[in-house]
């Protein structure tokens, strides 16, 4: 059956082909465990059964493991479904290696959380994960937990062999921040369009808004990392704008494959950048911004009116930072992005599913069951969600005028540094939970919720899998990434366009890229 048609990043490390078709087969009658109270869940399963956990999901490695009389959490699970739960937590950096010789020694765990959709399909061909398809359609929860372009990253081969891991945070990360208090003295609206923006950038770079008489100020800046990529630097930001952006982003529309880094409006956005580059609105520094900590250093200084951070910058932490570095604390305000001239506003795409959690391929049917009861549990029992997102009652949060209140940020050092290990139990938080983020700052977290509404859907490129054969891809990525840059900048005219395009198809093979694309999307489903 056709899904819907999603969209996502291409991952040149995909490993495998994944399919957006959820696999039929005998389904199991078993009810899931999952319910409001623990122990019913329980009774459901007379037998004790061991279940072992190789969690590299954990949100801090370092963090020992707990007595289980002390961990209440892992009471919870043992409760929920009658396990006796068997949890590692391998060292950061060391994952790979010790699961790999786990396997090689025929010690494979009975549940895995992996980090990349890429393993995911290498342990499946591999022999080491068990098909989980007949057995989801009896974990109704659990499937409504995450949505389709999730559970579309965990499917492969028409097989669907995980179950997401944790939600992805989107909306916070890349918040258009602006100078109110600069807008607030050049008696200017904060932007809404491109054309808007352009005009408030050129006076922040010319009509002095800092009030010192000197030339020192620039409406943007924006950077690339150190491979060349302009995605997740502020640029990409820019473009979105025109609804496209930088390699490898794909589109389907219109029952084909759309690539949107060589769409005829790519060359609208680049011509964008360009000329604010040509009126010198963007700090020159640019070029050499390949780090996040760098662009936070012209945040703090507080000599650019307009960037794409972190939300969590309007934090008192890094307020502190603005004052200590730039000797004040400025209006910065976070803003919509601006409404592109083909109606285009999004903050940024949906972040892919990559992490999961997989099953042994050695584990039963009853144990199947029984760990697929532990996950619907923990990721939908609305009663737990508190005790796994925020961690312990009466420590980590409570109930506050009849809400739950999350008090981690009032917690001392000595007590956040007794409670590390509930990191291990926080993948249920949901993506868009302000409340889990414990933001200090109401304006952090009046920005994290409003981003929610420009969050776009993800793209479906992220399905596609590097084709071994195509031994250009890399150069050819180069080649977009470089040539994008000398557009922007101007060294190669965009008058050259056509000619992009074309070294694109005669030096670096853009058709064979093409085939794959459209070959594989007709696999998935996603194109006729």
């Amino acid at each position: 059956m056709q899904r819907k048609k999603i969209s996502l990043t291409v991952l040149a490390t995909i490993v495998g082909l994944g399919t957006l078709l959820s696999g039929c087969g005998d389904q199991e009658k078993v009810k899931p465990a999952a319910s409001s109270s623990p122990q019913s869940g329980a009774n459901k399963f007379a037998n004790k059964m061991k279940v072992t956990m190789f969690n590299q999901g954990t949100f801090n490695a370092a963090a020992p493991i707990p007595p289980r009389e002390e961990d209440i959490q892992r009471q919870m699970l043992e409760k929920a479904v009658n396990i006796d739960l068997d949890m590692m937590i391998p060292q950061a950096g060391q994952a790979t290696t010790k699961l790999n010789t786990l396997i090689a020694g025929g010690d494979i765990p009975d549940l895995l959380f992996l980090k990349s959709r890429s393993d995911l399909a290498q342990y499946y061909d591999q022999g080491v994960l068990a098909d989980l398809t007949p057995y989801l359609d009896q974990f109704p929860e659990l499937k409504k937990r995450f949505g389709n372009d999730s559970w579309d990253a965990t499917s492969y081969m028409g097989k669907t062999i995980g179950v997401p891991g944790y939600d992805n945070v989107n909306g916070i990360s890349r918040s258009f921040f602006i100078r109110n208090d600069w807008l607030k003295k050049l008696n200017m609206k904060v932007p809404t369009t491109p054309d808007e923006l352009f005009e408030v950038m050129k006076a922040f770079t010319e009509k002095d808004p800092d009030g010192n008489g000197k030339n020192d100020t620039y409406g943007f800046i924006g950077g690339m990392n150190k491979e060349g990529n302009l995605q997740t630097y502020g640029f990409d930001s820019l473009m979105w704008m025109f609804g496209v952006n930088p390699p490898s982003a794909i589109e389907v529309k219109d029952n084909k494959p759309v690539f949107l880094f060589i769409d005829p409006k790519m060359k609208e956005a680049l011509a964008y950048i360009n000329k604010m580059m040509t009126a010198k609105v963007v700090d020159p520094d640019w070029v050499t911004m390949n780090t996040p900590d760098l662009l936070d250093q012209k945040l703090f200084k507080g000599k650019v009116g307009f960037m794409i951070r972190d939300a969590r910058r309007l934090e008192p932490d890094y307020q502190q930072k603005m004052k200590e570095i730039g000797g004040e604390v400025p209006e910065w305000i976070v803003i919509p992005p601006m409404k592109g001239p083909y109606g285009d506003q999004i903050v940024e795409r949906k972040s892919f599913q990559g992490n999961s959690w997989a099953i042994s391929k050695k584990a039963d049917k009853d144990k199947i069951i029984r760990i697929l009861s532990m996950l619907e549990y923990l990721f939908t029992d609305k009663e737990a969600y508190p005790n796994f997102a925020y961690g312990i009652k009466g420590i980590h949060w409570d109930i506050v005028d009849g809400k739950v209140k999350n008090k981690t940020s009032e917690l001392s050092k000595e007590v956040k540094e007794k409670y590390l290990w509930v990191d291990h139990y926080r993948m249920p938080r949901r993506g868009d939970d302000a409340e889990y983020f414990s933001f200090q700052n109401p304006k952090t977290a009046e920005a994290f919720t409003n981003n929610q509404k420009y969050v776009g859907l993800t793209l479906p490129g992220n399905l596609l899998t590097a084709d071994p054969s195509d031994t250009l891809a890399a150069d050819r990525t180069r080649f977009i990434n470089e040539s994008l840059v000398k557009f922007m900048t101007g060294k190669d005219p965009l008058t050259n366009w056509d000619n992009f395009l074309k070294t694109l198809d005669t030096k670096f093979d853009m058709q064979k890229y093409k085939d794959t694309a459209i070959k594989q999307f007709k696999d998935a489903g996603l194109i006729k």
